[in-house]
């Protein structure tokens, strides 16, 4: 099996939090695992500790990359920076359909229970948002980073307080771009943004 699947498929599973922060990755269970040798798990592993979702322990063995705050801030600032730019050059050009299509996302991600399928309906939504800005470099930027926060999705459950929050967010930026307030939707977004962040934040953390 080619070492950048085993990469895709670990990644996927420690930034949808399958694989919590502290978990240590042995090398022979992940070989039975995928059915091959120890040499592309080493590989896959190196590759991983090397984008940051891994870090080696004293006992020379790696484990989950646990949220630094600091880290999380940091990428909060840089979405924010970026999405309120996206949303102010799309939403001159959002159609009432986009805006339609944009609400009915956002009542499955509502209902949804599976933290994969509510990263990507999050994504639909945002795409929906963002897609009319004319900027693809910049729309390219926001996914790439918007993959490093994919670990708070699991920690929004259906009817949780935060996935409530979550979906009333989206609703009001929707609501103020129906309005014609592209100022209050690009506010409530950068909220939103914060507010997401900040379940990413360990709490014991300052």
């Amino acid at each position: 099996m080619d070492p950048n699947i085993i990469t895709q498929s670990l990644r996927d599973e420690i930034e949808a939090g399958v694989l919590q922060p502290g978990t240590v990755l042995k090398q022979e269970e992940l070989a039975a695992r995928f059915g091959v040798s120890r040499q592309p798990i080493r590989h896959a592993l190196e590759r991983l500790r090397e984008s940051g979702l891994l870090e080696k322990r004293p006992d020379r063995s790696l484990a989950v990359t646990g949220l630094r705050a600091n880290d999380v801030r940091e990428l909060c600032q840089i979405r924010i920076s970026l999405e309120v730019t996206a949303l102010q050059l799309s939403a001159p050009n959002l159609s009432p359909s986009a805006l339609r299509k944009a609400r009915r996302i956002n009542e499955d991600l509502f209902e949804e229970e599976d933290p994969e399928i509510l990263a990507e309906l999050d994504r639909d939504f945002h795409t929906i948002l963002y897609g009319a800005s004319g900027n693809a470099r910049l729309l390219a930027m926001i996914e790439s980073l918007r993959g490093e926060a994919k670990r708070a999705y699991a920690l929004q459950p259906k009817g949780s307080i935060p996935r409530t929050a979550f979906y009333g967010e989206h609703n009001q930026i929707l609501d103020a771009l129906v309005a014609g307030d592209v100022k209050a939707a690009c506010d409530i977004l950068g909220n939103h943004i914060g507010v997401t962040a900040g379940t990413l934040i360990p709490i014991d953390q300052p």
